[in-house]
């Protein structure tokens, strides 16, 4: 897939992520390392750590269908990276690699992990030991099972791959996720229950969100955000498996839940801005803090209006000017710039244009620079940057959508002022290709191949 724009830096870097995205597939690899990770060690099972592959767990061994989705010096792709990349890796025609990847996740989660699916996996499908050491003691955050449920229906409705919906470890994960998994998670900490799933405290025990640079929250809007949007995509899964009641039960939940957040719970005393995180004493957070120890709002605050949460009005356009505030303040802003890969889909969800093409540029200049993780590469070696800069052009810019009944495509432009026209070639979408043109003024065309 190629691009044509007259904005010279949007071509170019289109152009470059189409390709470098496609150096991230590990499918077929031979004898390849496992288990490796930070310091060019081997991590096993119980924290058990080698400087050289010496144990079975650790031999190299044949990759399967997957992309690197994770630092660049760990081999194993993970659920965080995985959700962000997978509608770019769709785009690109990487349809094997994410149902294998996605049913991998899905097929590990059961009631001896509370349902959660673990983190992190091998390239061969095993599990990845640095973030799961074991099955009672691994990597968990919230946000990430309802993300992998809205991933769900999103790949279904790219690939047509009906497999998301009919697959039966598939159907068991979206609906325990959906049923006890909230249930488990909810009243852990506090001793009422009110439809929130609840972290415990760090990653190992249980986050509310992901923001792992912050204090450990209770509640988390980055996980309500999520479960939101899992709950819309789960009533849409229904109606595919043929339920229509459900499907509408979980509608309407929905719709509560938005109802719950927006009137009560995101609410704080002396202020109209939103509140983001509980701790532990019922103290709500609502204002962005950064220390040289911690960063407090980010993801957290962020997927509020990324997941269309916060109702659209007056009080969601100030929340809207405050993150972008904060995010290009360079003393309050994000450190890591896999972080800002967010504030694109954040801004066109809001049809905020200018503003999403702003930090994109900004990702954009930042890509040859070292990554905050110097062992990882630059920050264009991290794979979420060039898989999101392809589904924020299609998505974002140029507006692609999906009727959900017919599953025709359509395109409306989302254009900011210094964007005229980008024409796409070479699109994939179920199995076929697209050349597209999107302008500002004179409307858009879409050719199959």
């Amino acid at each position: 897939m190629t691009a044509d724009s007259d904005n010279r830096i949007l071509r170019d870097s289109f152009n470059w992520a189409a390709e470098k995205a496609k150096t991230f597939v590990v499918t077929g690899t031979k004898n390849g390392d496992i288990n490796k990770g930070d310091g060019g060690k081997w991590y096993g099972p119980s924290n058990e750590v080698l400087s050289s592959p010496s144990k079975e767990w650790a031999k190299p061994r044949d990759y399967k269908a997957a992309f690197w989705a994770g630092y660049f010096d760990r081999t194993a792709y993970y659920i965080r990276d995985f959700v962000h990349q997978a509608p770019g890796a769709a785009l690109l025609g990487m349809y094997e690699e994410l149902f294998q990847m996605f049913k991998t996740f899905a097929s590990n989660a059961s009631e001896e992990t509370g349902w959660y699916a673990p983190w992190a996996f091998n390239f061969d499908h095993s599990v990845y030991y640095m973030d799961t050491p074991n099955k009672k003691h691994f990597v968990r955050e919230i946000t990430s099972q309802f993300e992998l449920v809205e991933t769900a229906y999103n790949l279904y409705l790219l690939t047509g791959d009906e497999r998301y919906i009919t697959d039966n470890k598939i159907a068991l994960f979206t609906d325990k996720i959906m049923s006890d998994f909230i249930d488990l998670q909810d009243g852990i900490v506090f001793n009422e229950k009110n439809g929130i799933p609840e972290g415990k405290d760090d990653i190992f025990k249980g986050s509310a969100t992901y923001n792992e640079r912050g204090f450990h929250a209770v509640e988390a809007g980055d996980s309500i955000a999520a479960m939101y949007a899992a709950m819309l995509c789960y009533s849409e899964i229904l109606k595919l498996r043929g339920d229509a009641s459900f499907a509408e039960i979980q509608r309407k939940k929905a719709e509560k839940l938005r109802l719950y957040f927006n009137n009560e719970w995101s609410r704080t005393d002396g202020s109209d801005m939103y509140c983001y995180a509980v701790d532990d004493k019922l103290n709500k957070y609502y204002q962005w803090i950064k220390t040289p120890k911690m960063l407090c709002g980010a993801e957290t605050l962020e997927f509020i209006p990324l997941k269309n949460l916060s109702f659209p009005g007056e009080r969601n356009d100030k929340l809207l000017d405050y993150i972008f505030k904060m995010q290009t303040d360079p003393k309050t802003r994000s450190d890591n710039i896999e972080s800002f890969t967010y504030l694109p889909d954040l801004y066109f969800a809001n049809k905020r244009p200018n503003s999403a093409w702003h930090f994109m540029k900004y990702i954009i200049s930042q890509k040859d620079l070292p990554h905050e993780h110097r062992s990882q590469g630059t920050n264009g070696d991290y794979p979420e940057i060039s898989f999101t800069l392809v589904s924020q052009t299609v998505f974002g810019l140029i507006g692609l959508r999906i009727n959900k009944s017919t599953g025709e495509i359509c395109v409306k432009p989302d254009l900011p002022d210094e964007i005229g026209y980008i024409n796409l070639y070479g699109l994939q979408y179920r199995g076929n290709l697209y050349n597209i043109e999107a302008t500002k003024d004179r409307g858009s065309v879409i050719k199959q191949n």
